[in-house]
């Protein structure tokens, strides 16, 4: 089934909203060959006074209160200093701090914190795993913009000419073929993990394949008994509920150490399976959400021939460098690889390495599928089996978590933490409509979206119910 011997499962995991340079560009004073940071870049404070500038430190805390801009007019701003840069422009970078001055409504202060970046000893899983591994330095998020349309190049290779996040996105007739269609032509098995709800369900063609989604708290069992399928796509719980099941996809103001334990848990428990020989874990961030990246992006190629109209793009220009980190015991410690990736280089591999009949549009034609150039023809014995994690967050207990019945989530079982009262964020909200009009009649619809949910533990609820109703899980 595989084309390739040391590869016969593909395992990704996808968090939110990290740039390269914000999470592991500090590792370059390990590994002089990764193209990250040297502590001397900077950004001015006013792209029209480029004096005085704002130089990058290792001082970003666990987690960011004020969620940097991420649509493409802000993306615009921070690498070409305008929402509206001229046809042909280059993109330079330094329009970061401007770009998040403005979201902090003109507070400066708060605006020169985007040059912050993670010190890697503060995230020792994912720095760890880069160090044991590889680490890419030019994988480029899909699309210069916000989550959706990022995530849905991962499964479809096109966004369907949307570049945007609002309201009429929502609920978009998404009917894209899918990188699922592709494997069910060839009987080739997939499987998607989820916490409190899968983004990807707001692809039309997953609807009808309820099967084909499974709890996270079932990954470490069925890797242990050698259940997993040819691809497995893990999303992160997006949703704070209550401590014990705290939101772990590192979309701010989320705790990033809760992220790294999910990324723990889930490279543990590929090391303990018996597949670990056969498996590619690849751990990655669908877009930059307004962090610094010192890399302007590349050109890249139209998917499909759908353009936007509003705001304009084209889709031939890639989003910014977003951390990602290839695993395999086939690979040598230390790699770095400099191969130009996209999201679209994940169904182009799967393509490729399951002799799938075809591409899924012209994007992942053209991308480089991974690259095993400089892996290793034997399987190394000595990677870890379990990683230094970080201190979880005061109150944060995901193992109550694991250890409680998944069901509608059994409010009665829960016997410490408290609700979530900040209000739900545009990614919670988009998930929360989403969840919603997974509802097959339309006056219940209707209701449910009437109703007001004006904190994120009433989004989480409103979520979890849905999807129990709509998976039976």
């Amino acid at each position: 089934m595989s084309q390739n011997p040391r590869i016969e499962h593909i395992v990704v995991l996808m968090l939110e909203n990290a740039s390269f340079d914000h999470v592991l560009g500090f590792l370059k004073a390990d590994n002089p060959a990764i193209d990250g940071l040297t502590g001397t870049e900077a950004n001015p404070a006013d792209c029209s006074q480029p004096g005085s500038p704002v130089s990058v430190t290792k001082l970003a805390g666990n987690s960011t209160r004020l969620d940097g801009g991420h649509d493409l007019v802000d993306v615009n701003e921070q690498l070409f200093c305008t929402e509206t840069p001229a046809a042909g422009a280059n993109p330079m970078n330094q329009g970061f701090v401007k770009n998040y001055t403005r979201q902090a409504k003109g507070n400066l202060t708060v605006g020169k914190r985007i040059m912050d970046c993670l010190d890697p000893k503060n995230v020792p899983v994912l720095a760890g795993l880069a160090r044991e591994f590889a680490v890419c330095d030019r994988w480029f998020s899909s699309v210069p913009g916000p989550t959706w349309p990022n995530r849905f190049f991962v499964h479809a290779a096109t966004s369907d000419g949307i570049v945007t996040m609002t309201q009429k996105d929502y609920t978009h007739p998404y009917e894209m073929r899918t990188i699922y269609d592709n494997l069910d032509a060839k009987q080739i098995p997939w499987r998607i993990y989820f916490h409190d709800i899968p983004q990807s369900l707001a692809l039309n063609h997953l609807r009808g394949h309820p099967t084909g989604f499974r709890k996270f708290e079932r990954l470490a069992a069925d890797a242990a008994a050698g259940d997993l399928p040819a691809y497995t796509f893990i999303e992160p719980r997006y949703f704070e509920f209550f401590f014990t099941r705290p939101a772990n996809d590192q979309h701010p103001p989320h705790d990033v150490r809760l992220g790294e334990h999910l990324i723990a848990d889930v490279y543990e428990a590929v090391r303990a399976s018996p597949l670990w020989k056969k498996t590619l874990l690849v751990v990655l961030y669908d877009e930059h959400g307004g962090f610094y990246d010192h890399v302007p992006p590349p050109a890249a190629v139209n998917p499909d021939g759908k353009v936007s109209q509003d705001p304009p793009f084209d889709f031939k220009r890639a989003g910014l460098r977003v951390p990602a980190v290839l695993i395999s015991p086939f690979i040598p410690k230390g790699t770095v690889d400099s191969t130009v990736y996209d999201h679209t280089s994940l169904p182009a591999t799967v393509k490729t390495l399951f002799g799938l009949d075809d591409f899924l549009t012209e994007r992942d034609r053209k991308a480089n599928p991974i690259s095993t150039a400089q892996w290793l023809a034997a399987a190394r014995s000595n990677t870890p089996t379990k990683l230094k994690r970080p201190p979880l967050p005061a109150n944060a207990n995901p193992s109550a978590a694991t250890a409680m019945v998944s069901t509608v989530e059994s409010v009665i079982g829960i016997q410490t933490g408290e609700a979530s009262l900040a209000p739900p964020s545009e990614l919670q909200e988009s998930l929360v409509a989403l969840a919603q009009s997974l509802e097959s009649n339309p006056l219940l619809q209707g209701l449910s979206a009437a109703r007001r949910l004006d904190t994120e533990h009433d989004a989480a609820v409103e979520v979890r119910t849905r999807i129990a109703t709509l998976l039976g899980i």
